[in-house]
Order: C-alpha cells, then sequence, then structure tokens
C-alpha cells in the first residue's frame, strides 16, 4: 500500500492518507514516502522526485574488467562502444545496475531523475605510436564535451585514458564508454577500465 503524508506549513499539523493522487490545498506539500515523490498543493501541480540517499550516501554504482579484451576497429576516428562486459561491484552499488543496452557501463535505477559525476577511465594498448580516444555516452549517444586523448608510444606501452563529466539520468537511462583509434583501424587492446557514477547533491 501506498503511504502519502500531508505538511500543513502555516500550523505544522500532519495528516495520513491513502490516495492515487492526492490533490492538495494551496499551502500544502505531498509526499510519497515508498517512491520518493513531492508535489505543492495546488490542485494541479505533478509529482516530482526527491533526492534520494542512504545513510548519507547518494545513489552510486561502479563496475570495472581487469582483463584484456579486444575493441574491433572499424573505422579510424570513429567512437564505438567497447562491445566488452563489465563487472559491477555489487558492494557499493545502490540505485543503479550494471547496463543492459552496453554492458560496459551503469544504468539508473533509482526510480528518479538524478545529476551524476561520471567518472570512466580505459587503459589501453595498440602498437607503436597510436593515438586513442575515450567519450561518455549516455544511452549510446557520445557526451563529445568529455573527450580524451592518449598516445601510446611504443608497442607495449599503454595509453592511459581518463574522462569525467556531469550528465543527468533519467530512471532507465545509462551512461557507458566509447573509444577510437584516431590513428588507423587497429583493434584496440583493452587492459583495464571502469566507470563510476555518483550522484551529486542538490
Amino acid at each position: 500500500m501506498t503511504t502519502f503524508t500531508r505538511f500543513k506549513l502555516r500550523n505544522g499539523t500532519a495528516a495520513e492518507w491513502t490516495a492515487a493522487d492526492p490533490v492538495l490545498l494551496v499551502g500544502e506539500i505531498g509526499v510519497e514516502t515508498d517512491t520518493r515523490r513531492y508535489k505543492i498543493g495546488d490542485g494541479s501541480t505533478a509529482w516530482a522526485g526527491l533526492s534520494y540517499y542512504v545513510d548519507g550516501v547518494a545513489i552510486r554504482g561502479q563496475c570495472s574488467k581487469m582483463t584484456d579484451g579486444t575493441i574491433d576497429i572499424i573505422a579510424q576516428g570513429s567512437y564505438i562502444s567497447t562491445g566488452l562486459t563489465a563487472t559491477l561491484d555489487t558492494d557499493t552499488a545502490y540505485g543503479m545496475v550494471l547496463g543492459t543496452d552496453d554492458a560496459f557501463g551503469l544504468r539508473n535505477t533509482s526510480g528518479g531523475t538524478k545529476l551524476f559525476r561520471i567518472y570512466g577511465s580505459i587503459d589501453a594498448t595498440d602498437g607503436n605510436n597510436s593515438t586513442l580516444g575515450v567519450k561518455l555516452a549516455k544511452n549510446g549517444t557520445a557526451i563529445d564535451e568529455s573527450e580524451c586523448r592518449a598516445f601510446t608510444g611504443s608497442g607495449a606501452q599503454e595509453a592511459k585514458l581518463v574522462t569525467s563529466w556531469m550528465v543527468e539520468l533519467d530512471d532507465g537511462d545509462e551512461v557507458s564508454l566509447l573509444i577510437a583509434n584516431h590513428s588507423n583501424t587497429t583493434d584496440i587492446t583493452l587492459k583495464r577500465g571502469r566507470v563510476i557514477a555518483v550522484e551529486v547533491r542538490a
């Protein structure tokens, strides 16, 4: 059963009720506790999402891959998904799961729209003297402002690609990593990588 709490702002009293869509009087705020929503009382204002923290910690998630994986490059300079599967750190995840459209990413399952600080990194190799690039993506669409590039140098040298950006995710939205080879069409070997998302407090 859904529980609603009504607060009257002027006299400080509160009442409990159950309803599918309670109508509030002007000067009242309604809070739906189990789905973390609120509305301002004017008879028509829609529900809005509340920020939600567990033990003072924001919605968060992190995933990683610490073993080699091959990324198939088709076109020089074209950003693509890694095509690899990361492992979710279930000990620290809350309100986020591993991506379903891109398994090297994170999906918001908190029930609301949240602003996240996203961090992503890839260590990768691609032979001699190659420039590699990384970008964040929201629902598979590149976030161009998050682009970072690094140089491999020698054949054994790993490019250290790191990016960070703030991204708003609706419930069900995903954030993931895209990678590109800006020097040629040689496949990239991912050595290790990770994606971290933490809700930004209001």
